[in-house]
């Protein structure tokens, strides 16, 4: 592992280089039919559970896009 070092000066460079803006959602609904399902499947999962886990594709959906 690399060895870290402080600055000397107390400066915070890491600041200088992060952005104040929100981050997306992970899935949102961009996209076709299928991950417009999934990406809403999946907010509104994370909105009812405390740990939602993973939103997969489900079979069903894979068959209704082709």
């Amino acid at each position: 592992m690399a060895e870290r070092y402080r600055s000397e000066d107390g400066r915070r460079e890491t600041e200088e280089y992060i952005d104040s803006t929100e981050t997306p959602d992970q899935q949102g609904r961009a996209g076709g039919a299928t991950e417009r399902q999934v990406g809403t499947r999946d907010l509104l999962k994370r909105a009812e559970q405390d740990r939602p886990g993973v939103t997969r594709v489900r079979k069903s959906e894979e068959k209704q896009s082709d």
